[in-house]
């Protein structure tokens, strides 16, 4: 018990402080996974509104006309092309000037005519960029968009080969207003990113993580220092638009929340360091093992001290019972307590002396069982000298035509053979029927014929046996407390059914009935529900023989009106009748 006892101790605070430790790393990383998860979203709608206002900027110049006159390059003189070189560099010129973020403006036609504008030098570049560059990725990349804004990101220069400054680039296709829609040229922008990498700067969750925004292919394609450009990220996002990762990278355990951006197909990422963001957790561990051992400690003192208390009263059963066990009943336990030993101990002393006196008894029993036998063989004798006597007694009245006696010294005779039957409880249901046939006809000598009886008998009921004496007191009950206060002369109906697996025994008299209060008594008694007064003995002891012989479920049911009669079912199953016991 001690062992098994701290055993259980042990597990118990185990389980439950790896649990409660689980659970608490689970909610801290949940509660920190929903705030990153938060900022993340702030920081993707504000990268939304920037990106939102480049395509606007952006749409101003691929819709200005004098623009693409520039990139068709088809101008009536001379002093018509400097018209629109001048007008071109004042709108980009305004354009530029009302965000201080544009370090570059490419427009490079599909016929040879290019145009740069930077505010760094405030003059205008044209024709500056042959038309190989058509053959450029990022150059098909942009047409392939048919007008739409293509973004590629924080990264080098598209145009000037061999700057390594990050720019952010996006582009878009110059399309004429004149021939269907025919692309003429493509628009690069290329801006500053500081304000991009202030947005993924402004939250490092306490320099433990870092944000980056992927592509589609999931690279890297903005981060606060440039260190991760045109990496891959490495952790599969899922399908959804948001959403929390917790996965392993780069032998580190990382918490990973993500946001799609509406303006692109970009994704913004924010990582977090596990073991930098549950160091709260870390301490609880402490903590939850500090208690567990100091609990252990606990519970392994209560067991010492429990184990001790219950060793020696139990050391004391235990000899006891050995005593007991080799034959001493006269061994006791003398120890007056108040607990559930002392409960034991009682009842062990109680339990050996009533076990001394059983074996005496049967000691005795076992004395008279001798004699009983031969008992036995008197009555038996005695037995059959009484039907001799009633069988003599029966002809003297018949020599003296005395029709009554006879009649019942016969059916008495009868009575008392099937009665007695060699002493066995059990009987067949044709013996029943002679035994209760056999009482019927006394009665019917003793009342005058003051009533009538109506025998019934299924033919298959043969086969089985029953009690033998809880028959004849139904229909002892019927004529002396129904017919026999009947005034006129009366009708008892006796019928044995055979219904399913059971024995249906229904008494009917039309004699004085039962009033309503005695009625609801008796069904109450016979219910188990009613008093043990001594009225009604009969009726409640067959009831009681019933269960004790085929269970609960069987038993008497009674029906009365007063003045008009009752009614008596007893239902009993049915057994099958043992030849080799009743041979002979």
């Amino acid at each position: 018990m001690f062992v098994l006892f701290v055993a259980s101790v042990l597990i118990i605070i185990t389980v439950m402080g790896y649990l409660f430790y689980d659970k608490s790393a689970e909610l801290m990383e949940n509660k920190i996974g929903g705030m990153a998860l938060q900022n993340v979203q702030q920081m993707s709608k504000r990268i939304d509104n920037l990106l939102e206002g480049y395509e606007d900027r952006s749409l101003q110049v691929v819709g200005n006309e004098e623009i693409q006159k520039q990139l068709i390059g088809k101008f009536p003189n001379e002093t018509e092309q400097i018209r629109n070189n001048d007008a071109n560099t004042a709108f980009l010129s305004n354009l530029v000037n009302s965000r201080n973020d544009v370090n570059d403006i490419y427009l490079l036609g599909e016929k040879g005519f290019s145009y740069h504008y930077s505010p760094k030098t405030s003059f205008p570049a044209y024709n500056a960029y042959s038309n190989n560059f058509m053959e450029e990725d990022w150059y098909k990349q942009i047409r392939e968009a048919d007008g739409e804004v293509v973004y590629f990101g924080i990264r080098p220069s598209l145009i000037r080969s061999g700057d390594t400054n990050p720019v952010f680039s996006f582009g878009r296709a110059e399309k004429t207003f004149t021939t269907r829609g025919e692309i003429i040229g493509v628009l690069v922008y290329e801006i500053d990113p500081t304000e991009i990498i202030e947005i993924l700067s402004e939250i490092d969750y306490n320099g433990s993580g870092m944000n980056v925004i992927v592509d589609a292919e999931g690279e890297i394609i903005g981060d606060k220092d440039g260190n991760r450009l045109s990496s891959m990220l490495g952790v599969p996002l899922g399908d959804e638009n948001q959403g929390i990762i917790s996965t392993p990278m780069d032998g580190e355990q990382m918490l990973v929340v993500y946001n799609r951006l509406e303006s692109s197909n970009w994704t913004l990422v924010g990582m977090l360091l596990g073991a930098d963001l549950i160091k709260e957790a870390g301490s609880l561990r402490w903590y939850i093992l500090s208690l567990g051992l100091a609990f252990a400690c606990i519970g392994i003192l209560l067991a010492i001290f429990i184990a001790s208390t219950v060793h020696r009263p139990l050391q004391k059963m235990i000899r006891a019972m050995r005593r007991a066990e080799n034959g001493d009943f006269d061994a006791r336990i003398e120890d007056k307590r108040e607990d559930e030993f002392g409960y034991l101990f009682t009842h062990f002393n109680r339990m050996v002396a009533r076990i001394k006196e059983l074996i005496n008894e049967l000691y005795v029993q076992k004395l008279l069982e001798q004699g009983l036998q031969l008992k036995m063989l008197g009555s038996q004798i005695n037995a059959h000298f009484l039907y001799n006597t009633l069988d003599s007694i029966h002809w003297i009245a018949r020599i003296h035509k005395v029709d009554d006696i006879s009649t019942m010294i016969f059916g008495l005779s009868k009575y008392l053979r099937v009665s007695l039957n060699e002493g066995r409880d059990e009987v067949s249901v044709s013996e029943v029927v002679q035994l209760l046939d056999s009482y019927i006809m006394i009665q019917k000598i003793r009342y005058q014929d003051k009533f009538s009886l109506h025998l019934h008998v299924d033919d298959s009921l043969e086969k089985y046996t029953v009690l033998k004496y809880i028959f004849q007191p139904l229909v002892e009950n019927a004529i002396y407390h129904g017919l026999e206060k009947k005034s006129g002369k009366g009708r008892l109906d006796v019928a044995f059914i055979h219904e399913d697996d059971c024995l249906k025994f229904k008494v009917t008299d039309d004699g004085a009935g039962i009033a309503a209060d005695k009625l609801s008594d008796l069904q109450l008694i016979l219910g188990g529900k009613g008093s043990e007064e001594y009225n009604n003995f009969a009726l409640r002891n067959i009831n009681s023989q019933i269960h004790i012989a085929y269970g609960a479920q069987y038993g008497i049911e009674i029906q009365s009106k007063f003045g008009v009669g009752t009614e008596v079912m007893m239902t009993i199953p049915l057994t099958k009748r043992n030849q080799n016991k009743h041979a002979g």
